[in-house]
This record gives structure tokens, sequence and C-alpha cells, in this order.
């Protein structure tokens, strides 16, 4: 059997987060640990510091203890690359106890620029990565395609700084998710794993998030060749409901961009809080059973922590 660590991600119950006064990061660390998964990744990302709930010194080491209660590792979530907000995330990571800070750029300039300044600030924040012990992973985020991505992290070439495999960002730029990961691989320390279909709704072309197992996306050659190339631990996402725009001028042949599927565009965020309580529910559990199956099915195991063991 091929054993992997198996983390969750807390967007994949974003609207239990948002509208649930009984959902909170204490409730998601416990829920993670009874359906089975080896650690979480928290969305830390924005005012109040999103679904970790606080932006305290007191509140992180309430979390740090839940998580060791509860045998989970950690992994947070930010986004730009710009030092100071990397150097007090970073902080916040090292209080956790959070192995990895997801990051992706918020430059809006040409290419070249968003290149050249992002590699700027990476290896600007290298070294206090290494100091506090916590990986920087650079996730391809509806942005850059594979082949930049590694071009920026060969230039900045620390081992704490890495890349963010997201198993359907690439489509959003129009590539293939497959040639993504190929063009990434050398530098993928950490993954997300979701499904997506492509769809046209008013006159847009959308990349659209389905339960795990019901969209397009070549999940299960994406886990064996991360799976080969090195790759232990990986991370469930649950996307149903989210919606993001084509951003490339023509959509590619492969079978990732085929419209030819059942589904209708679905923004979660504009159902009464209700449907999208129990629909988001559904998905997960759905996708997590499935993928699970899928798993099982092609020689994985899913490691189980042991007590104290974090």
């Amino acid at each position: 059997m091929k054993s992997i660590e198996m983390h969750i991600h807390s967007f994949s119950l974003r609207f239990q987060f948002k509208y649930r006064s009984d959902f909170d990061v204490f409730a998601f660390i416990a829920l993670a640990r009874e359906r089975g998964f080896t650690g979480v990744n928290i969305s830390a990302n924005g005012p109040g510091y999103r679904d970790l709930g606080g932006t305290t010194p007191a509140h992180f080491a309430r979390v740090r203890a839940c998580l060791e209660e509860h045998d989970m590792a950690c992994e947070i979530d930010t986004s730009d690359t710009r030092v100071e907000n990397l150097q007090t995330m970073l902080m916040v990571a090292s209080q956790l106890g959070a192995e990895r800070l997801r990051v992706y750029t918020k430059y809006q300039a040409p290419l070249s620029d968003q290149m050249e300044w992002t590699i700027r600030d990476l290896s600007a924040i290298a070294p206090e990565a290494d100091r506090l012990g916590v990986t920087i992973v650079f996730e391809n985020h509806e942005d850059f395609q594979g082949a930049v991505i590694s071009q920026m992290l060969a230039q900045v070439n620390h081992p704490r700084i890495k890349a963010l495999y997201d198993y359907g960002n690439s489509q959003m730029v129009g590539e293939d998710p497959m040639q993504a990961l190929q063009a990434m691989q050398p530098f993928v320390d950490a993954v997300h794993v979701k499904d997506h279909v492509i769809l046209q709704s008013e006159n847009r072309i959308w990349v659209q998030g389905v339960a795990m197992g019901q969209g397009l996306l070549p999940i299960m050659a994406q886990t064996q060749a991360l799976y080969a190339g090195g790759l232990r631990r990986f991370c469930f996402e649950n996307v149903w409901g989210y919606a993001a725009p084509f951003k490339a001028d023509h959509l590619p042949a492969s079978a990732a961009f085929s419209v030819a599927h059942p589904h209708g565009f679905l923004n979660g965020a504009l159902l009464p809080e209700s449907e999208a309580l129990v629909q988001e529910w559904q998905a997960f559990e759905s996708g997590w059973q499935w993928y699970q199956r899928a798993l099982g099915s092609e020689g994985f195991s899913i490691e189980r922590r042991r007590a104290g063991n974090l």
C-alpha cells in the first residue's frame, strides 16, 4: 500500500464557518479528526484571519492546544507576497505550530513586473522562514501558468520556498492541469485536491467547483503522478459552489475543458443560508467518500497519526 497523510482545507466548509454559530476552528479540528484526516489547512486570509477566528497570541495558543489534543498537523493560508504580510503571517504560523504557509501574489501589473516583484519578495523573506522553520508554498492561484511559477522559484532557489500545486486552478489561465503539474512538480511541496467543470453562463466562461468525483479533473492521475514524484501529504478541498472567470483567450481541447457535463452555473454564496449549508455539507460528505474509495482502489492508504505524535 502507498501510505499518505491527508489534510482537509477549511474552505471545504466555508459556509458552515460563515453561517453557523456552533462551527468554528475548534469544531473544524474535531471534525477533521473524527472523519479520519491527519491535519488541517486553515484559511487565515483577510480581516480577523478568517477561519482561524482570532488574531491574538492567546487565541493561537488555544488553537495550538486543540491541534495537539486531536493529534492534528496544521498549515495556514494567506495571500500577498509583500514582505510585511509574510513576516506577520510567519509569526502566526510559528505560534500555531503550522508547518507551511500558503501564499499567492496580489500584484496587479504586467506579467514581467509580477514575476520580478514576487521573486524579490520571496527571496527577501526566505531567511525568516528558515529561522522559524516554516515552509512558504506559492500557489498557482488563477494567475501564473506552471512554467512561470517554476521559473520564479528556480530564481529564488531556497529550500524554504516551494510550490503548492492546485489540482484545478491552472484552468483559469487556460492550462491543462497535467501540463501545469509537469511544469511545477520539481518544486511541489503541497497540494489542494479538488474537482472542477468548465461552463458557459451569461456570455462568460467559468471554472466552477463541484463535489469531488462529479467533475472533469483527472484527480487520480494527478494523485498518482504526485505520489510518484515523492509527495506524501495531500489536502482535500471541497470547492462546491465556487466559480471563477476563465481568463485565457480560448478553451484548450483537453478533456478537463469539456463543457459536456450536466452541471449548471451555481454560486453558493447567492443561495439562501439554509440551502448553502445543506448542499455544501452534502458535497463535502459525498466528495470525501468518493476520494477515499478512489484512493483505496488504487492502492493508497491514509496514515493514522498516533496520539501525541504530532
